[in-house]
């Protein structure tokens, strides 16, 4: 109907209330967290042998709806950003089977689970801006729900609600950005536009990349239209914080990348200023709002924000090296946000809490939890051999090579803010003297820790052998920069 990978995950999630009925008569509770988790391996593979399709051919758009009037376009960056959503998704699954054991509702979960990296996938697949807003709505209304999941207690219904206010009011400006775009091309399709609107631009197209802007800039959390994203990441349940931190948000700045890569490349130079400002004020706010936190999972929100403003550069630059470090930096923040939230989970799993004063010592209490806590934070900071140094490095450099070095400078400044309240939450882990919850607690359950443990292999790893992502982000980069004509 669409394609293999976005098939696969529909299907799972249309079919994983019946494997709760199942589960609920055979006392199997954990069946429909490992159905989910299958689903999600099953779109995995699904996308390499896309890869492995792709590689071998000549062939770039794929119509494959003539039911919705659908275009579901595969190029390198579309496999790059699925192959990030799955593998944040496989992660989230493996640890959400103990995190939520205890939880009602878990059809409910895996089901918007699903559905949300469903709609996230069918974004970066779609071929024109039409497609991409319906995905965007399925991705969207599923993190709303997610977000309020815990409907028991006040704050996540309110988080919910702020985030559907929000994001609902983004969703109608991009519309409304949609309908000059159509007007002033008669087409939404990703190359038309690049084709149609690269004459001379008028006041429509201003005023169409300003609401594109803005709509989308709700969701990438871009300062001042950032607001909700604290109180959403830190009320959901925490598979899902890092999925919004991790993927969610990277989706936005997709959005943002694809669009005006094909219908605003002939206002390039203009909007450098505008982007290159929202780099620096949306990095710093997000940075000292994180120094200011006591709540761990605000903390680590914060510093979400303040990554989004680090890959809002190669947005500004427009260059392949900038595009290169920013895509590059969507995978590596992905890995280390997601594991950071993971491990932040798993301590509030056995403690309770998410204040910082009440986890005093912790560390010797969950060692592992917080050794790999610790490599996740050291990432963040950009901390060599790990992957976020590679990413941040890039992001540096192209910078210097596009003159504008004043860029680089800043992500060299917020880095060193960041680490203050970074080494804050790893000095709260070693304390010698342990809180009274830390001193009740014991190490997080094998299956969190086996999806953590994974991502933190894989922050050493892409930290020492950057090659092969880097090769995929370059490609990815070398498609963006087509205008919507390249592989």
């Amino acid at each position: 109907m669409f394609n293999l990978v976005l098939d696969t995950l529909l299907l799972f999630t249309v079919t994983t209330p019946l494997v709760e009925s199942l589960a609920s008569r055979v006392r199997k509770h954990n069946l429909t967290g490992i159905y989910a988790l299958i689903g999600l391996v099953a779109s995995g593979i699904a996308l390499c042998k896309m890869y492995y399709d792709f590689s071998s051919s000549t062939v770039t758009p794929i119509a494959s709806s003539n039911i919705f009037s659908a275009l579901f376009r595969t190029d390198m960056l579309s496999i790059f950003m699925t192959a990030i959503f799955i593998g944040i998704g496989i992660a989230a699954a493996v640890y959400s089977i103990k995190y939520m054991e205890n939880d009602t509702g878990k059809p409910l979960y895996y089901t918007l689970l699903l559905a949300m990296i469903s709609g996230m996938v069918g974004t970066v697949f779609s071929g024109d801006l039409f497609t991409l807003y319906v995905f965007w709505e399925l991705m969207s209304i599923s993190s709303y729900v997610l977000v309020a999941f815990r409907k028991e207690t006040w704050e996540p219904v309110e988080a919910g609600f702020k985030y559907l206010i929000m994001s609902a009011a983004g969703s109608a400006t991009v519309l409304l950005g949609m309908s000059f775009l159509y007007g002033l091309a008669g087409t939404l399709n990703f190359q038309g536009l690049a084709a149609t609107l690269g004459a001379s631009p008028s006041v429509w197209l201003y005023m169409a990349f300003v609401f594109i802007l803005i709509g989308f800039g709700v969701k990438t959390a871009i300062v001042p239209l950032h607001t909700w994203l604290p109180d959403a990441h830190s009320a959901a349940p925490t598979p899902i914080s890092a999925l919004l931190s991790g993927v969610v948000i990277e989706t936005g700045l997709y959005a943002l990348l694809r669009t005006d890569f094909s219908a605003f490349l002939s206002i390039q130079a203009q909007w450098f200023g505008i982007i290159a400002f929202l780099c620096i004020l949306t990095m710093t706010v997000g940075n000292v709002m994180a120094l200011l936190q006591n709540d761990v999972k605000r903390l680590l929100a914060y510093s979400s924000i303040g990554h989004m403003g680090y890959m809002l550069v190669g947005l500004a630059l427009a260059t392949q090296l900038g595009l290169t470090g920013t895509l590059l930096h969507i995978f590596n923040h992905a890995l280390m946000k997601g594991a950071a939230f993971l491990c932040a989970g798993a301590i509030i799993y056995r403690l309770e809490t998410r204040n910082l004063n009440e986890m005093s010592g912790v560390g010797r209490k969950m060692p592992i939890t917080a050794i790999f806590f610790a490599v996740s934070l050291f990432a963040l900071m950009g901390m060599p051999p790990l992957n976020g140094f590679i990413s941040e490095l890039t992001l540096i450099t192209a910078t210097m090579q596009s003159n504008v070095g004043w860029l680089g400078v800043a992500i060299i400044l917020n880095s060193i803010l960041s680490s203050a309240y970074y080494l804050r939450v790893l000095r709260v882990l070693i304390q010698p003297n342990l809180s009274e919850a830390s001193q009740k607690a014991k190490e997080a359950p094998v299956l969190m820790l086996i999806s953590i443990g994974v991502m933190t292999a894989l922050i050493i790893f892409f930290g020492i052998y950057p090659r092969p992502v880097i090769k995929l982000a370059q490609q990815a980069a070398s498609a963006l920069l087509s205008g919507g004509a390249g592989r």
